[in-house]
């Protein structure tokens, strides 16, 4: 049951975002999560929750309600253990009609754990490459090698 309030999900957030902000997955997981919530089951503005937060762009706030959302519903298993107390301290059904999010067909989530050495190089690849993140580099790794595989 449902039963908890908009202003228990924005102090939450406020919380999330007392601290500098940082890519941590299990960080950035848990405040798409409130943020989604926030715009989906609360119907607040992007612009209202900008404020909320110490971030500086507000297309910060359309990608975590969307990518939020999206992860829920896709049942992504690192977003669902990152994110399961929020889950379970403020449950919401993201697959209601009211929340438009696409998920990509056929695209699947994998993951697995690497040794720190192997990170420290995956990370001097991304900054080399300038990727957004680990994962966008980890994954054009693959797709090249891969490519390179079927030649």
């Amino acid at each position: 049951m449902e039963n908890y309030t908009e202003k228990e999900v924005i102090k939450q957030l406020k919380k999330l975002y007392a601290v500098p902000k940082t890519r941590v997955r299990h960080l950035t997981d848990k405040r798409y999560y409130i943020i989604a919530l926030l715009y989906y089951k609360f119907k607040i503005t992007e612009q209202t929750i900008f404020s909320y937060t110490n971030l500086t762009s507000l297309s910060s706030i359309n990608h975590a309600k969307r990518l939020g959302a999206e992860l829920y519903r896709a049942e992504d298993p690192v977003f669902m253990r990152n994110a399961k107390d929020l889950i379970e301290k403020f449950p919401f059904d993201f697959s209601d009609d009211s929340v438009k999010v696409t998920l990509k067909p056929g695209l699947k989530t994998i993951s697995f754990r690497v040794s720190p050495t192997i990170l420290g190089q995956l990370e001097r690849y991304t900054n080399r490459k300038a990727f957004d993140s680990v994962e966008i580099g980890a994954k054009h790794i693959v797709t090249n090698l891969l490519k390179l595989w079927e030649e």
